[in-house]
């Protein structure tokens, strides 16, 4: 079985299965508008023959609305997983997301203490990790003390966890 290498010279993105995590996260609204408007399509059956026209003009705009609503979720969430990557440069490991505007977080080899990897119950069913960075630093700073790359694959975590704790060794001798 051949093991996987992690090519450490270039931008790495958070992978496929990283956009169906974050859509996760935002798209119970969008359910909640098709239910609504469903469910108004659904009695408009009930509607006086007086109020026809407004039940159907409401049901519609929900409709519209619930469609927008979705395809904005969609752009939105599309943007965020393609504007996520991380890279391995000579001195630090660098983040960068942000679509409007562009975050750029690196954390020093030298500066990281340890690398969890974590796995919540829907990150398991999509088959994706959190990796969380904690690096020194003051203790009424935490926030600020750690680095969190979203949704990456299980094995690439590893590879991502491995090569960090690697290269935070060799830096520590410095």
């Amino acid at each position: 079985m051949a093991t996987m290498e992690l090519e450490t010279r270039r931008s790495h993105s958070l992978g496929k299965r990283a956009f169906l995590l974050f859509l996760s996260k935002r798209i119970k609204l969008a359910i909640f508008l098709f239910a609504l408007a469903g469910a108004a399509w659904y009695s408009e059956q009930w509607a006086p023959p007086a109020y026809a026209p407004y039940v159907d003009y409401v049901v519609n705009l929900l409709g519209l609305l619930a469609a927008l609503y979705f395809l904005a979720i969609l752009l939105w969430t599309w943007l965020e997983y393609h504007y996520y990557t991380y890279m391995f440069t000579d001195e630090a490991f660098v983040m960068t997301y942000g679509y409007v505007v562009r975050n750029e977080v690196a954390a020093l080899y030298h500066q990281i203490q340890n690398v969890n990897i974590e796995r919540w119950p829907l990150d398991r069913m999509i088959g994706v990790s959190r990796i969380v960075i904690h690096m020194t630093g003051a203790e009424h700073d935490a926030a600020h003390n750690k680095i969190v790359l979203p949704a990456v694959g299980r094995r690439k975590a590893k590879l991502v966890q491995k090569e960090l704790l690697m290269r935070a060794r060799r830096h520590a001798g410095d």
